[in-house]
């Protein structure tokens, strides 16, 4: 999701103008490695396609936000989630990648063994312990979970084993979404990644805003009534919904109008009659991000349309990420501090970048010090 409404815009906010986030927000190492606790841990993101796992036995594990997890369907056929670490020195339990483990994990170091629900099942030469357990309590021999869930064909995970569930953290979007067809009534189509030099902030600055939309993606600006499209914020600025009507090359590929949603902090997709194409938003440090995104669409699409849909969805995420580079390497070479943010055209920036402010500062106790105090 790249989008906006243009300079026509329904529903802008009017108000004054708010100062942005300072550079160092963007740039420094420590605020990166906070707001993966704070944020990232704490909050669910898209994993995969649900088909990836559609049989017992079978796994996936991928790196994610820094943690190498393990995703599997047990042998009761219920989606199981760990980090990809043997309890016993931290090795790592598969390859990433897919495959099928049948009914056990084996760690290739040492050997330990462990049922497809994570229950420890052997730990070879340690001493007289019974299957699942450790002499003297020395450590639960059960794998680390990782909690998971599914909504709409994607797979997602949540590394904090506290707050809400998959259902309560996607808030208001199922029902914004009631209209438009399952991944199941349509085709997988396929997935793409994209890499770029950017912190993830300044990428999900541009995504909850429509200013950009006639400069940086042209293409995209011709093909939305730009008059016709909403942007509205839900469930306290966490969700941001473009809601939005096509013409010409727009509605020929996409249909009448759909659904572009940002749910904080990184899960973002494009939604119609006749697609959806998700996306996982994830820092690389502080300095670089990681997007992946897959697609379904219309099992009757000819095919040339659906790839040209594919093509055109990945051209928009590169449009982004290019115009966000040239932003980070001026936030790192320290010479632009701070801006201002429109209050009729990025309200809901302002939003977002409150928000980031108000987890870090839960993450120090309150008052946000720390935060303000970074370099």
């Amino acid at each position: 999701m790249a989008a906006g409404a243009g300079e026509a815009l329904a529903g802008a906010v009017a108000g004054q103008a708010r100062p942005s986030l300072p550079a160092r927000f963007y740039t420094c190492p420590q605020l990166a490695a906070r707001e993966r606790r704070a944020i990232f841990a704490a909050n669910w993101t898209p994993f995969g396609p649900l088909h990836e796992l559609a049989d017992t036995g079978r796994y996936v594990a991928r790196t994610i936000n820094g943690w190498p997890l393990l995703v599997l369907r047990d042998g009761k056929g219920e989606l199981r989630a760990f980090h990809n670490a043997c309890r016993h020195r931290g090795a790592a339990l598969v390859a990433e990648g897919a495959g099928s483990c049948g009914d056990e994990i084996v760690c290739p170091y040492h050997g330990w063994r462990y049922a497809s629900d994570g229950c420890l099942v052997l730990a070879p030469r340690f001493g007289a312990a019974a299957p699942g357990e450790l002499p003297g309590g020395l450590l639960p021999g059960g794998l680390l979970e990782v909690r998971v869930a599914s909504w709409r064909g994607l797979i997602f995970v949540c590394i904090d084993l506290e707050g809400p569930g998959l259902e309560a953290w996607l808030g208001t979007l199922p029902a914004l979404c009631a209209d438009y067809p399952e991944t199941g009534a349509m085709a997988w189509h396929g997935s793409f990644a994209v890499e770029g030099r950017a912190n993830w902030k300044t990428y999900c600055d541009n995504t909850v805003e429509g200013y950009h939309l006639p400069f940086v993606h042209k293409r995209l600006a011709r093909a939305v009534a730009g008059a016709e499209v909403e942007i509205r914020g839900y469930d306290g600025g966490r969700l941001v919904c473009f809601h939005v009507a096509y013409r010409g090359e727009g509605r020929a590929l996409r249909g009448e109008g759909g659904l572009w949603f940002y749910r904080y902090p990184g899960f973002q997709a494009v939604l119609g009659p006749a697609g959806f194409k998700a996306e996982r938003i994830e820092p690389v440090g502080a300095g670089a991000l990681r997007s992946t995104s897959w697609a379904w669409y219309d099992a009757g699409m000819d095919g040339s349309e659906a790839a040209e849909n594919f093509a055109w969805a990945e051209e928009i995420v590169r449009e982004d990420l290019d115009i966000c580079e040239t932003v980070q390497r001026n936030l790192e070479a320290g010479a632009w501090q701070s801006g201002w943010l429109s209050p009729a055209m990025e309200e809901h920036t302002a939003v977002f970048q409150r928000l980031v402010r108000q987890d870090l500062a839960a993450l120090e106790g309150g008052d946000g010090a720390g935060v303000e105090g970074l370099s």
